[in-house]
């Protein structure tokens, strides 16, 4: 399987971060994703009840799919070690990196991931009811579906968006890109 596929519908999931990664678990949780989930922050104790591993080396087997809600630098670090145990792929959620102009660090990026399917920096994410996971750190009205259609967008408003719309569009995935790494 290559690892845009292990990405885009995983097994297992690390959500490193805070915040926005409880939130991540918590609305993957309730698409009913029945695969391996870990949690990942140095101090706290749990997300959403999920207990947490202190860093991502800790991390006990090779992830298909990461959502990595850090600052920009810490970020080139966890994708580095996610990449080292041939992870499948990660969404990068910091922004900072070439939309600011800082070109050097998307391409440092881009270099720890090595063959590790990236989508972003700087993006939503995206929420798939087919594979019910949602590596999103924001609530969405999808739910659950066998068949529909995926959107892709560059902009998190505007997949935030598609996935609060209650129109007879079957909305199966919204994926925010980001940067488009």
């Amino acid at each position: 399987m290559n690892n845009l596929t292990r990405l885009l519908n995983p097994k297992s999931i690390a959500f490193v971060g805070g915040n926005e990664c409880a939130v991540a678990i918590r609305r993957t949780l309730e698409l009913g994703f029945t695969g391996r989930i870990y949690a990942v922050h140095p101090k706290r104790e749990e997300l959403s009840g999920i207990p947490t591993l202190k860093s991502a080396e800790d991390i006990p087997e090779a992830v298909d799919a990461a959502f990595i809600a850090v600052k920009r630098e810490p970020t080139i670090d966890v994708v580095r070690s996610l990449a080292a145990r041939e992870s499948g792929g990660a969404v990068i959620y910091a922004a900072g990196f070439s939309e600011t102009g800082h070109k050097d660090l998307q391409q440092q990026l881009l270099e720890a991931a090595g063959g590790m399917a990236l989508i972003g920096p700087n993006c939503y994410g995206f929420v798939n009811t087919l594979s019910r996971a949602a590596l999103w750190p924001d609530e969405s009205g999808l739910e659950p579906i066998e068949r529909g259609v995926a959107l892709v967008t560059q902009s998190g408003n505007i997949a935030c968006n598609f996935t609060m719309m209650r129109r007879g569009l079957p909305v199966a995935a919204v994926f925010s890109v980001g940067n488009q790494v």
